[in-house]
Order: structure tokens, then C-alpha cells, then sequence
């Protein structure tokens, strides 16, 4: 219907003529209260909001030589941040004449992938980072 019959309708009614959808091929509009539309496309983007998680990267330290209590409470520590869906960066800092024995510290990153495997996936293969100190990194992501 062309705009001046449908503005002569919405101003009989007392509402408005909003533009709906502008991109469409006619603009698609609508006689609605503007103020009454607005509030509710708020409430709507408000509701959006809610529902989404931001998925931040958290980082848990390890050591080559690290006891088997430390380990679980780290685990442990991994297990909750991967319920929130929060991803999670596994790092193992190298010092001294540990550099020498890189495949002792990827036993210890293969051993976290390995426990936590029902619940989370690396992301990539571990990979050693670093000239001088070098580090052992994987990050896991929820599943």
C-alpha cells in the first residue's frame, strides 16, 4: 500500500508507521506504538544477553616434578573451570636442566589430556614454546 494511505490509518488509530524491515524488497512496515516497540526490542536484546557465555582462556601451571596431590588439586581446579566452559591453558615452564628432558614434561601434559579426556579436548598438540626458558603449552576446550 503506498506510505501516505498507511500513515493516514496509523494516524486515525493514534499509533505510529515503523519500518520493520528495511532491507526487504518492498520495506516491510507496521502501525504499532513506537514507544510500546521500542521497549519491547530492549527487553528482547536484554534477554539475548543473558543467555550468552563469554567463553574466557584461564591458565594452570604445572612443574615437571610436581606430587600426586598437587596434581589432583590442580586437576581438580582444571575439572571446574571446563564446567563453567571456560578454556583452559595447560602450561609447564621449563627451568635449569629441566630443558633437557622436554619428554618428561610432555608425559606430564599427555597425562592431563589423558584424565581429562571425557570432558575436555586439546585444542591443538602440545607444543614447546620459547628459546632460552622454554614451556609446554596445550589449551583444552570444553566438550
Amino acid at each position: 500500500m503506498p506510505t501516505k494511505e498507511a500513515l493516514k490509518i496509523a494516524r486515525s488509530q493514534g499509533l505510529d508507521l515503523v519500518e520493520i524491515a528495511p532491507n526487504a524488497e518492498p520495506p516491510v512496515c507496521g502501525i504499532v506504538d513506537l514507544g510500546k516497540y521500542l521497549y519491547e526490542l530492549k527487553i528482547k536484546e536484554k534477554q539475548a544477553k543473558k543467555k550468552q557465555h563469554t567463553s574466557t582462556v584461564r591458565e594452570i601451571r604445572f612443574s615437571m616434578n610436581i606430587s600426586e596431590n598437587d596434581y589432583q588439586v590442580k586437576l581438580n581446579k582444571i575439572k571446574e573451570f571446563l564446567l563453567k566452559h571456560d578454556r583452559v591453558r595447560v602450561s609447564l615452564p621449563m627451568r635449569g636442566r629441566e630443558v633437557l628432558h622436554k619428554s618428561l614434561g610432555l608425559d606430564v601434559i599427555n597425562r592431563i589430556i589423558e584424565d581429562l579426556k571425557d570432558i575436555a579436548a586439546p585444542e591443538n598438540p602440545p607444543k614447546i614454546i620459547g628459546e632460552g626458558k622454554q614451556v609446554i603449552q596445550v589449551v583444552l576446550v570444553p566438550r
